[in-house]
């Protein structure tokens, strides 16, 4: 999986947003693309983004030998959820020039798949016709807890060979290229707390998924060596599963809350890290299911623990990625003049983007003061009350943390909002406010900042954060209008969907007594 991108032949397809011309599908390793009628020639690092390298050579070698006899092929919906099916390996290898047919529908209907009404991609008057998934060979991995099997992340496209300017992928991909029109590469890596819980899908809908489910474990327990041996089997399982599928876990541990833990992956390019973090939620859901578990990524599954984070490290590069130019050994804090605009366009563009990093109503349950999330747009060194988090570990560890995305969130579009808002603050050389010393809730602390406009609140409701991220200019210009439009009406469905709903607490509340 993530071996050398192949040298494949490009499409060059256009942007509609932006007039634009290049190859969104990134496991090209160098190709021309037109810029305003200019051949530019683009050599695209070509490090391996995993150890794993697979030439299609050697795809075809494995299927003849009958090492493969079925690939997932699927792509991330608007949710950051693995979407596709599964094909024969011959088939594969037959229509791997042409594409795979895949329903248009994937990006019309909402997490519990109802058809949303009015959205252009997709619809009941356009008959939710095909797509065609393109395989990126760089992606294509052995599933080792499978027999026979491996996958492939797609990149999706119209009949017509158009790009899908609503797949995260792309949007990623495009915010990618802007970044090395400006000659930076991005490295990335998330952490997830994940819960785990002994039920099973069936239990779980005998149980109407309440609140009485049981948790891997009890109490909280972070960091306690003794449960996270208790449960070598499936973590430590999990762990090893990952590591060899070419996901590399550099550690995990018991984390604050029953039946939590966190893992971290390795950090690597950009789009691996968005490619990685999708296909670690797929295998966690997988392998759990397997061993007679389920695991959530809910951000708040109830309302008496703490949430789940999905915090998101994100360093920059020069375009050979020797030199990470955040690091300035002779500036306060090491922080270069590049990584204080970078984190300057973080800040000031996070309430604009913010729909992206809490992305649905449960999203919001989270940020709750003294619960390690967030609840304003402050940043400090190694400080954990805060919404970035300075981490100066060296020349070439030196990066910066984003708190504020739940484990709920699609990952590519996490780093996409991320990579965009810097990239704006470096374009427009933002000047970084003060860091913010002390508790990030306490008010006495945030008072001053408050007043001089240098920390903004963060939204507390999915309606608030959509509004803002429609408005946004930067979003429409960085993202793409198209997509803007298109997430909006997808998270206005959400709220719509959850106001229409009559929850157990509005029962035990009013049934009653009223």
């Amino acid at each position: 999986m993530f071996g050398n991108r192949a040298r494949a032949k490009a499409r060059i397809e256009k942007d509609n947003t932006t007039g634009k011309r290049f190859c969104p599908g990134a496991c090209i390793a160098d190709f021309k693309y037109l810029n305003g009628g200019a051949a530019k020639q683009l050599q695209i690092f070509s490090e391996e983004r995993n150890a794993y390298q697979m030439e299609l050579a050697e795809i075809k070698r494995l299927i003849e030998e009958g090492e493969i006899e079925f690939i997932k092929l699927g792509t991330p919906d608007i949710e950051g959820v693995f979407r596709g099916k599964r094909v024969a390996a011959q088939f594969f290898l037959d229509s791997l020039e042409e594409g795979f047919a895949q329903s248009d529908v994937i990006f019309g209907w909402d997490i519990a798949e109802n058809v949303l009404p009015n959205l252009d991609i997709s619809n009941w008057e356009r008959g939710f016709t095909d797509f065609v998934m393109k395989p990126d060979l760089s992606t294509f991995a052995l599933v080792p807890w499978e027999q026979r099997v491996a996958s492939c992340i797609c990149d999706m496209w119209t009949e017509h060979g158009d790009p899908i300017l609503v797949a995260p992928r792309y949007v990623l991909q495009k915010v990618i290229e802007r970044g090395r029109e400006m000659g930076f590469e991005a490295m990335a890596a998330a952490e997830l707390e994940v819960r785990y819980f002994r039920e099973t899908q069936i239990s779980l809908r005998e149980k109407d998924f309440s609140t009485n489910l049981v948790p891997l474990n009890p109490g909280t327990n972070c960091y306690v060596i003794s449960h996270a041996t208790t449960d070598e089997p499936l973590i430590g399982h999990i762990a090893r599963m990952m590591r060899d599928y070419g996901i590399e876990i550099e550690g995990y541990t018991r984390e604050h809350g029953p039946g939590m833990y966190e893992m971290n992956m390795r950090y690597t390019d950009i789009l691996s890290a968005a490619d990685r973090t999708m296909l670690f939620k797929n295998g966690v859901k997988e392998l759990s299911h397997q061993l007679g578990y389920v695991a959530t990524f809910m951000a708040k599954w109830n309302d008496k623990e703490d949430g789940s984070s999905g915090h998101t490290h994100l360093s920059l590069w020069d375009r050979n990625r020797e030199r990470n130019v955040f690091w300035d050994t002779d500036a306060e804090g090491h922080m270069s003049e590049t990584m204080r605009h970078f984190v300057a366009g973080v800040l000031a563009k996070m309430p604009e983007l913010q729909v992206l990093y809490a992305p649905v109503i449960n999203s919001y349950k989270r940020y709750i003061e003294g619960s390690w999330a967030p609840l304003n747009t402050s940043w400090g060194m190694d400080n954990r009350t805060c919404a970035v988090r300075v981490i100066n570990s060296g020349k070439r560890a030196i990066r910066i943390e984003n708190r504020v995305p739940g484990c709920d969130a699609n990952f590519y579009l996490v780093l996409a909002a991320m990579l965009a808002s810097g990239l704006y603050g470096i374009e427009h050389k933002l000047e970084l406010p003060g860091r913010l010393e002390g508790n990030a809730y306490s008010r006495a602390a945030l008072q001053k900042a408050m007043q001089e406009g240098a920390i903004q609140p963060l939204a507390r409701n999915l309606t608030e954060a959509t509004d803002r991220f429609e408005q946004s200019e930067m979003a429409r210009e960085y993202l793409g209008s198209y997509f803007v439009d298109h997430f909006v009406a997808t998270r206005r469905w959400e709220v719509q969907e959850f106001e229409r709903a009559v929850t157990d607490w509005e029962r035990r509340r009013y049934f009653e007594l009223i």
